[in-house]
């Protein structure tokens, strides 16, 4: 009698960030730039201090680039182009390390801060000698939440193709589309972002074995999507950030876990780590409430804040990366992964680690 071969799934094989070698402390950037930048907005240097954000890393330096006002799209894009794709390529290079580059099949990535035509991910592919026959997935423009439809794309391609190896990679460069322009809610922006590119390859494994995607669900705020924007001006990106988002969050995320979890026969007890996106200290204080967590259940997320800053899509696979160097989370604990953007979109993700 033949024996049913076990379930695979998609399995985390390996995980690696790079960032930009500047690195300035909340104190170094307000004192270098955003004190001149913001000196007749009050309250400016309290809302920037306030942000949770120690330490950033910059792919240029403001304090420098801009520091005769605002520069050209093309001249920030440009940059990203010459710099971004030397980080994005430290961070595959180092998640590839000793895999067989030959079984890669995909390459994902996504990006919200610099476009270009090919795309990094194709120089990457080709300086890294990977097969001329990649299918490649670029992701633009999503926000913060763009790592999960990233990370889906690898979980279905692997479920397709499951001796195949796909690389899903996130990176930002923020810093290159910062403004002087003296508005309040410019404030908090400067005061939260930074810059770093984190990859993942993701294989097809045995039920159990290694990190896991289990699912992830998505759910569209429609009557919110005033709340935070993206936009493109002729000076580069803008972003739009209301602060009622944090309330929002809160308000739906109990009906968004329970459509997460409920499909395994899993409810919030189940969850032991909590890898929730940054995107400031009021949006983790505000969902820590509703999920009556104390602040060591977001301990990964605290860091990634403090130490990097949001880095827009890129963070939400920062905090995956320090929940298992420093967290160490036992064989069979459950995560859920949470992000949020544009729209607002509010990505969920279930892992078995």
């Amino acid at each position: 009698m033949n024996q049913q071969a076990p379930a695979r799934r998609a399995t985390l094989l390996s995980i690696a960030s790079a960032v930009p070698p500047l690195s300035l402390t909340q104190e170094e950037f307000f004192e270098g730039a955003l004190r001149h930048w913001y000196k007749d907005i009050p309250h400016a240097e309290r809302i920037v201090f306030n942000t949770g954000v120690r330490r950033r890393h910059f792919t240029w330096d403001p304090r420098v680039e801009l520091k005769d006002g605002s520069r050209g799209l093309g001249d920030r894009v440009r940059v990203y182009e010459r710099e971004g794709l030397r980080i994005t390529q430290e961070s595959v290079q180092k998640a590839l390390g000793d895999l067989e580059r030959s079984r890669v099949g995909a390459f994902a990535m996504t990006t919200n801060s610099g476009y270009s035509g090919p795309g990094l991910d194709l120089f990457i592919a080709k300086n890294l000698g990977l097969n001329s026959h990649i299918r490649r997935t670029f992701v633009g423009h999503m926000g913060c939440f763009a790592a999960f439809p990233v990370l889906r794309t690898a979980m279905d391609s692997v479920a397709a193709r499951p001796d195949e190896l796909v690389i899903a990679n996130a990176s930002e460069y923020s810093s290159l589309q910062f403004h002087t322009t003296p508005d309040p809610e410019q404030v908090v922006i400067h005061g939260l972002f930074g810059d770093a590119s984190c990859t993942v390859v993701v294989g097809s494994a045995p039920d159990g074995e290694g990190v896991q995607f289990l699912r992830s669900h998505t759910e569209q705020l429609y009557d919110t999507n005033e709340l935070m924007a993206w936009n493109i001006h002729n000076d580069g990106f803008r972003m739009t950030l209301s602060p009622y988002v944090p309330f929002v969050l809160a308000e739906h995320v109990d009906r968004i876990l329970e459509r997460l979890l409920g499909p395994e026969g899993l409810s919030k007890k189940d969850v032991t780590r909590w890898l929730i996106h940054p995107g400031g200290p009021k949006i983790l204080e505000g969902l820590a409430r509703q999920l009556k967590l104390d602040k060591s259940s977001m301990r990964a997320s605290w860091h990634v804040l403090g130490e990097y800053g949001n880095c827009g899509a890129t963070t939400a696979l920062l905090v995956l990366e320090e929940t298992l160097k420093t967290d160490k989370p036992q064989r069979g604990e459950y995560g859920v992964m949470m992000g949020f953007g544009p729209g607002l979109t509010v990505e969920s993700m279930l892992v078995r680690f």
